[in-house]
């Protein structure tokens, strides 16, 4: 009852206060429980409170104590009692005398912030009015607003040293200031000297043709092009001597064998075979049209001797499939049906005609079936590829790239409703900085680099005239048909080759040894990702050898004659049978090597590079020694060059990348590019009279002046 008696007392007061006026002396006032003399005791003499105004008084003139503001508390008394409320804490004080601020030299520091104002009122540069003359430049539009502001800063900034001046005022400011509002001022600080800096900051144009800050464009405009190597792939022949298997259809009751013909192919696009060359009549004629393809070579058991080089040419009809198990799927699949299929022993033949078939097949019209028009797929997707062939000759020691040729392939395959046109666009340097795509149409990429394209062919479903003129190809896709698209050169964009070769004979008199030292190179990289680099895939290293060598190459086994074939850790040994126990002639730390008759060389095969056992620069070599039965049969002169071919998945040596696909009225096509490149190069091989690296030896030009046995 007591405390209740209390408490009414103190609400009947606080009635009567808000009553009355207020008339308190200065010298018995009291804040939040404090007398005037505590609170000067607690509080410097500049410290105020929110709901003061504190006038500005002349310079020197005495400083009179502020007046106590208003409070809505009861007295000490009140406060004293047991029965009072609890305390309010302190309010702390976010204004400052300006008076005293004029000692701490902030005119020095650099866009400080005003003390006299809170930093939410801080001046917004889109809504001051200053802006409004302002004229936007077309790089930085508020340099112009940074400059006028500058400007006026320097004006008003003392003549001090900036650096004592912003020493000096920050140790005042940390004394005298609160641990909330030096904090508040320190971040304010730090956003204005960032401020400062971006000031300072030129901006420039990395599109413009005068600037130097072009990274991504490692391209030399005056560097040639250089020669088209014609060496993989010869002149265009009247015909070519052929194998055909007879028959052509298999039959449980009649065997198979490889029979030779004559092949032919017309300017009108009609492939002919004959029995024989010269006859006037084929036995067998048909034209290649659009829906052709040439299958992957390969090599094929032909006789004792050894394998036979096949191509295949198909009828290839794509279709839409869908699939409910084991979930409901949509697929895009070829049947093939073969029309011919061919094969020979010699390879250049090989490469010959295959070449020139594709030729045909890129010239072909462009035909629309008007029965597949307006058929409407399930899921619409076109599919781009791209692959680069690369040819060069190689100097003997250091590997260097004398002549080189890239061109590079392009094939398209689309199941799309209706006729749509199609818009591809390059990393072409003559559009850079010029695309215009929209953002759905964006392929990404993994090249920052812009290439030149040179002698470009197209098909004839494309608008020649408008890729001169806007540099973008624009064609109407053939329904479900792969087909080229176009092809081209461009330099080679790498430093080096992905591995390093070096080959060495000696001969001393009827001994011949041969060994092939490989290396990866350092310099080489197929990705921008170190972590995700491309291998090379079935790599071929062939080394000729001469006719009269090939016995030595072969033993006769249960099933006939076969090759020697050395592997890792299994050596292959010549000579004799009778001669068992004879030091190991062929090796290899990599992969397998044997003489094959299809190419008239030991070919060397590696199916990875780098090698998944072992390191990046981990060298890996191929040892052979030979012992001939007879001086005579060195020959008088060696193969100059080693062939080396592989295939890079993944990979593009020219740097070439689609980076946009366009197709007009549709936006839910999936797309597809899949790149690749096909390496093949020779190189110049070296004679010495020792094989032994650490030592200098000299050339050997003419094998026959070797020292005798």
């Amino acid at each position: 009852m007591r405390l209740l008696q209390d408490n009414s007392s103190c609400f009947q007061e606080d009635e009567e206060l808000d009553m009355e006026p207020v008339n308190w002396p200065v010298d018995t006032c009291t804040v939040n429980g404090h007398t005037d003399s505590a609170t000067r005791s607690r509080f410097p003499s500049w410290v105020t409170f929110e709901e003061e105004t504190v006038p500005s008084s002349p310079k020197g003139s005495p400083q009179k104590p502020p007046e106590t503001p208003k409070s809505p508390l009861t007295p000490d008394t009140n406060f004293n009692s047991p029965g009072s409320l609890k305390k309010r804490e302190r309010p702390k004080s976010s204004l400052v005398d300006l008076s005293r601020g004029q000692r701490l030299h902030l005119s020095s520091l650099h866009r400080q912030l005003s003390l006299n104002c809170t930093p939410t009122k801080a001046p917004n540069p889109f809504l001051d009015e200053a802006l409004k003359d302002v004229q936007p430049s077309p790089i930085n539009p508020f340099s112009s607003f940074f400059e006028e502001r500058e400007s006026g800063s320097q004006t008003s900034s003392v003549s001090s040293g900036p650096d004592i001046s912003r020493r000096d005022s920050i140790s005042i400011l940390t004394e005298e200031l609160d641990t909330d509002q030096f904090e508040d001022y320190r971040k304010k600080a730090l956003q204005a000297s960032a401020v400062e800096h971006l000031k300072q900051i030129k901006l420039e144009d990395p599109d413009s043709p005068g600037t130097t800050s072009l990274p991504d464009d490692p391209l030399k405009f005056e560097e040639p092009l250089g020669p088209c190597l014609e060496f993989i792939k010869p002149q265009p022949k009247d015909g070519w001597p052929m194998m055909l298997r007879i028959p052509e259809k298999k039959n449980i009751m009649s065997s198979r064998h490889w029979g030779p013909i004559y092949v032919k192919l017309t300017e009108t696009g009609f492939m002919q075979l004959f029995y024989e060359r010269g006859l006037e009549k084929p036995f067998r004629e048909f034209k290649l049209e659009v829906n052709h393809e040439i299958s992957d070579p390969k090599l094929q058991n032909y006789d004792e001797n050894g394998r036979i080089h096949t191509i295949r040419i198909d009828r290839v009809l794509y279709k839409e499939k869908r699939k409910y198990q084991p979930m409901p799927l949509v697929t895009h699949t070829g049947e093939r049906e073969q029309v011919v299929k061919l094969g020979t022993t010699d390879y250049s033949d090989f490469i010959s005609i295959i070449s020139a078939i594709q030729d045909v097949l890129f010239h072909l019209p462009a035909i629309v079936d008007l029965s597949t028009v307006y058929q409407n797929y399930i899921e619409e997707e076109i599919t781009l590829d791209v692959k680069d062939e690369f040819r060069g000759i190689l100097g003997k020691g250091d590997n260097r790239l004398l002549q080189h040729s890239v061109v590079t392939y392009i094939h398209v395959l689309s199941f799309i409703s209706g006729m749509t046109d199609c818009r591809l666009g390059f990393n072409d340097i003559l559009v850079k900085g010029n695309e215009v795509v929209s953002r759905q149409d964006i392929m990404p990429t993994t090249t920052t680099k812009w290439v030149r394209l040179h002698e470009c062919q197209f098909h004839g479903s494309v608008d020649e005239e408008l890729f001169h003129s806007s540099r973008m190809v624009v064609f109407t896709p053939l329904d479900a048909c792969k087909f080229e698209l176009m092809r081209f050169r461009t330099v080679f964009s790498e430093k080096t080759l992905p591995f390093t070769l070096r080959t060495v004979v000696c001969v001393r008199g009827a001994e011949v040894e041969l060994q092939s030292w490989l290396v990866m190179s350092t310099g080489f990289s197929s990705n921008r990702d170190n972590l995700s680099q491309v291998p090379c895939e079935n790599v071929t290293i062939r080394h000729p050898v001469p006719t009269e060598w090939v016995n030595y190459f072969r033993r006769d086994s249960v099933l006939g004659e076969r090759s020697l074939k050395a592997k890792v850790n299994r050596e292959a040994s010549f000579g004799s049978p009778s001669l068992s126990g004879s030091e190991p002639a062929m090796r290899v730390t990599l992969g397998t090597a044997k003489y094959e008759h299809a190419y008239n060389a030991i070919v060397w095969r590696i199916n990875r590079l780098p090698d998944k056992n072992s390191g990046w620069d981990h060298p890996h070599c191929f040892y052979c020694h030979l012992e001939l039965g007879s001086d005579r049969e060195v020959p008088h002169r060696f193969a100059r060059y080693v062939e080396v071919e592989f295939d890079m998945p993944a990979a593009s040596a020219s740097k070439v990348a689609v980076r946009s696909i366009s197709l007009e009225d549709k936006t839910d096509v999936k797309k597809w590019v899949n790149y690749s490149a096909h390496y093949y190069y020779k190189v110049e091989l070296e004679q010495k009279k020792s094989l032994n690296q650490g030592v200098e030896s000299e050339d050997v030009d003419n094998p026959c002046e070797c020292t005798a046995q």
